[in-house]
């Protein structure tokens, strides 16, 4: 809340799991806690209700934060339960610690008088699906002019995962009356008029085009299963990759384990098609290709992933993540960054959708002037967690 607060970022906050405190398996629970109210939620997760005098202080804790907003922020509260727990009948429900809570939050919200924050009191458990329509409405109003009325529409209805046309699907759906909101539009030119729609790369780019010119991001995830890709597919991912890295990733390996001499990059893309594109029904999927790979004839190879259902491809493992005396030594031995770039343009010609990866402006700037449909940014790899 604070670092939002401090930006001046518009807000909608709730109340929702101040109900519980988590800990470890039962014997984890420190002794202090024993007399406590403990439910077993599984033998690696243990809950314990919060009391009266708690949920006072995390109210006052909230509205101390909100109390120096300095844009709009509307607080939610449902007075009918804050978690699947704290419902009539369930373990946690308990309506003097839950009344506490959003009591004091309310009064001490009103207390500070800042009209940046306003507090809505809802007749509402927090898992209601009408709580969801309202916490929407709410996003809605203080997002202000930054925000439009209705996503467009880029589904084409009878698309198949098989059909090298594949269609971009629309943004991310939410199941209720309220609309998906998005940036305000800026200005974006129109997809180009000579694109072949019987190509994958025709086929999707009007969809893409308006995507951002309605102020939408495209979203693409990197899909390392089936299972992965479908639940991508199913949370509205615009764009599916599939490169080595991500069956690392599935591995428990790091993301660098890609660019090392661990397997061959372009042969475990081949095999993950197999897993991946025949559960994926609409959504585009991309190839991460690795243009410098000297025992491939690339242009026959991005010709087989096309017919194997790929709509476009990336260029992953890339070069442009060494750097100092190895990155050079690739350059002059002819597997550099311009291989990649060479790649792509094939690509194009191939009629499948590019999106490659650049490292600076030469770089984008050159994989502009092959054709890139979408230059990325690339800004590093996470480096925390348990995967990297």
């Amino acid at each position: 809340l604070e670092a939002a607060v401090e930006a001046g970022i518009p807000l909608v906050v709730s109340a929702g799991g101040l109900d519980m405190v988590n800990f470890g398996a039962r014997d984890t629970v420190p002794e202090k806690f024993s007399h406590r109210q403990l439910y077993v939620h599984n033998k690696h997760v243990t809950l314990m209700r919060t009391d009266v005098s708690e949920n006072r202080e995390f109210a006052r804790f909230i509205a101390a934060k909100l109390a120096s907003a300095k844009a709009p922020v509307a607080v939610l509260l449902p007075d009918k339960g804050i978690s699947a727990l704290d419902a009539e009948g369930q373990a946690f429900y308990n309506p003097e610690a839950t009344g506490e809570l959003l009591n004091v939050l309310q009064s001490e919200i009103a207390a500070a008088g800042n009209s940046m924050v306003s507090v809505q009191r809802l007749p509402l458990h927090i898992n209601d699906p009408q709580f969801a329509v309202e916490l929407i409405t709410a996003f809605r109003k203080v997002g202000g002019d930054n925000l439009s009325s209705q996503p467009p529409s880029t589904d084409k209805e009878g698309a198949g995962r098989n059909n090298a046309t594949t269609d971009i699907i629309a943004p991310i759906q939410i199941h209720s009356e309220a609309a998906v909101s998005s940036i305000a539009p800026r200005s974006c030119p129109t997809a180009p008029p000579d694109l072949d729609p019987d190509t994958p790369r025709g086929a999707i780019l009007p969809g893409l085009y308006e995507l951002v010119s309605s102020g939408y991001p495209i979203i693409g995830g990197g899909a390392g299963t089936g299972i992965s890709a479908k639940s991508e597919e199913d949370g509205g991912a615009h764009l599916i990759v599939v490169y080595n890295s991500g069956r690392f990733r599935m591995a428990g390996r790091g993301s660098l384990a890609g660019l090392l001499p661990f397997a061959d990059a372009n042969g475990i893309v081949v095999e993950m098609a197999s897993e991946v594109l025949p559960v994926v029904k609409h959504t585009p999927v991309l190839a991460g290709v690795c243009g410098t790979d000297p025992f491939r004839d690339i242009p026959r190879f991005l010709a087989r992933l096309r017919d194997m259902g790929f709509s476009g491809i990336q260029n992953f493992p890339t070069v442009g993540l060494y750097d100092g005396t190895f990155r050079a030594n690739l350059e002059e031995t002819g597997m550099g960054f311009q291989k990649e770039v060479e790649m792509v343009a094939q690509a194009r010609k191939l009629g499948l959708l590019t999106t490659p990866y650049a490292f600076t402006p030469e770089e984008a700037a050159a994989m502009a002037g092959a054709g890139a449909d979408i230059v990325v940014a690339h800004v590093g790899l996470t480096t925390v967690r348990a995967v990297s």
